[in-house]
């Protein structure tokens, strides 16, 4: 009965019906739960995101944005080792979602992923959140915003029935996407909101990585310390107007992830409305996590291992972040790290 109610809401959502406007859910179905993890790159969210997958009920799934680019046009591997479009699972996912991948246009849903975020326009990221929230202010924006919120509805839907009912860790971080899943009907939404030192988040920006799933000799985008040091601020104060908003949410230092997982999983697992026992965090050794392997689309190379894994910070920053540098990252972060404790100058 309650799969015959899921396939009603798709047909309903797929006759037109905006998949933004105020509806209560259908009474008999629960919500989707989700629970998305809010921060910066390189701020240690997947290493948090594999730690969650491995607690009873969840289940990660990576970055859901970007299936259509990462995933369905590039084809690179789940975190299982398969390449996206072979593995078992996501296809499970596809044919749920909208009876194949090959069903819609991913380049089509690649250019509405990027018109939300204003990627398209040129525009500042931030400004796109207002917009989200109150879409009517921009027709056009809204169009847009409309399309991608009911295919992003359909995936998390039928990531829910793939893995009966379990709460999806979705670790896109864009605050762009986690605002808008926060507005989709029939989805119970809760935030992990992540922060690492912005002197380590801007000086791991400085580094030359490759790129994955790209020629040799394409690499990451880098970013300067000044231009990596405002994007800190605004991502992370966005993510505070959200919880203001409403949205369940709890604040995680990536520090304490490493030095106090137990704890610090424990506090994520409540704000989803779980209380963890002492038998759920087996998995968590004296400073060394132990991995399986996890169908994680898209994120970092991290998502690939599996085994006996340490669990060490990533300070490097502390001994090769030139001092101008740290000095310009501090300035601009003032405000908003003294808020999540990152107020030493060392």
């Amino acid at each position: 009965m309650a799969s015959q109610q899921h396939r009603m809401f798709l047909d309903d959502e797929a006759s037109g019906i905006s998949p933004l406007r105020s509806l209560d859910p259908v009474p008999s179905i629960p919500p989707v739960r989700v629970l998305c993890l809010g921060a910066t790159g390189q701020s240690g969210s997947t290493l948090l995101s594999r730690m969650l997958g491995r607690l009873p009920g969840f289940v990660v799934v990576g970055e859901v944005g970007r299936i259509w680019d990462k995933g369905l046009i590039e084809d690179v591997a789940c975190g299982c080792g398969t390449p996206f479009r072979s593995c078992r699972f996501w296809t499970r996912v596809g044919q749920e979602a909208f009876g194949g991948w090959g069903e819609i246009d991913v380049f089509e849903a690649t250019r509405l992923r990027d018109a939300i975020t204003l990627k398209t326009h040129r525009l500042p990221h931030a400004a796109a959140l207002p917009f989200i929230l109150h879409p009517g202010a921009w027709p056009s924006f809204r169009e847009d915003l409309m399309a991608y919120g009911a295919l992003l509805g359909r995936v998390y839907r039928a990531l829910d029935r793939v893995t009966e009912g379990r709460i999806i860790v979705d670790s896109m971080k864009l605050p762009g996407h986690v605002y808008l899943a926060s507005t989709l009907p029939g989805l119970d939404i809760r935030v992990a909101h992540l922060t690492r030192d912005p002197r380590g988040y801007a000086y791991s920006n400085t580094k030359w990585i490759p790129r994955q799933g790209a020629v040799d000799g394409a690499y990451r985008a880098r970013r300067s310390p000044g231009k990596s040091a405002v994007k800190w601020s605004w991502c992370n104060v966005a993510f505070e107007a959200l919880a203001r908003g409403g949205t369940p949410t709890v604040d995680v230092r990536y520090e304490d992830l490493v030095n106090e997982p137990g704890p610090t999983l424990r506090r994520v697992a409540e704000v989803a409305g779980v209380t963890l026992s002492a038998d759920d965090l087996w998995f968590v050794g004296d400073g060394e996590i132990e991995l399986v392997t996890q169908h994680i689309a898209a994120g970092s190379r991290g998502r690939m291992a599996t085994g006996p894994t340490p669990l060490i910070a990533d300070d490097e920053w502390r001994r090769s972040f030139p001092a101008q540098d740290r000095r310009i990252v501090e300035a601009l972060t003032w405000p908003v790290r003294r808020r999540y404790g990152y107020c030493s100058s060392r």
